[in-house]
């Protein structure tokens, strides 16, 4: 996966294209490793049809596409990962990227920023597995020693999640969850 992370990688700078890694490769840069395949990437909404016209010529296509998502998957024969963008406003997306992590090779949301998405996630209508949204913000909290005694850090968890997100995190943090 590292080449494949590398190729994205150059290919944001030789082609101008933003983005930050989310998802499970980000969570696992961030110090919380998991197992995942795909790769995520949370760009600027004015960048999309770039993003669509580069990932075409190495041989991606969409597959699935929303409002706030797009889905490539490669071409049959190339045993690559899909690759999933979330579009977001790009004053969003500057807000993001002055919390970014320099991770290798791909940048990633600060850890707070991640926890913010996550949560945000979280609360998503369509979204499937929230436990593994849940694990990977329980690890990260752990694995960055955060507290909700800091008072900037509680209040990006109520924010994005809530008093729910309070309490589940507190659980966890005392060893119930």
């Amino acid at each position: 996966m590292e080449s494949f992370l590398t190729t994205v990688a150059n290919l944001m700078v030789e082609k101008n294209l933003p983005a930050l890694m989310i998802g499970g490769h980000a969570v696992t840069a961030l110090g919380y490793p998991r197992a995942t395949f795909d790769l995520d990437l949370i760009i600027p909404r004015s960048s999309a049809g770039k993003w669509r016209e580069e990932l075409a010529k190495l041989r991606f296509h969409l597959f699935a596409e929303s409002t706030n998502f797009q889905q490539y998957e490669a071409a049959g024969e190339l045993p690559l990962p899909p690759v999933d963008l979330m579009l977001i406003d790009d004053e969003v997306f500057q807000t993001l990227e002055l919390t970014k992590c320099a991770s290798s090779p791909l940048a990633t949301p600060g850890v707070s920023a991640m926890i913010a998405l996550k949560l945000h996630a979280i609360h998503q209508p369509s979204r499937e597995n929230i436990e593994k949204d849940w694990a990977d913000v329980f690890g990260l909290v752990k694995a960055h020693k955060l507290s909700l005694d800091d008072p900037e850090f509680s209040a990006t968890v109520f924010k994005h999640g809530g008093e729910n997100a309070i309490k589940r995190i507190r659980t966890s943090l005392s060893g119930g969850d």
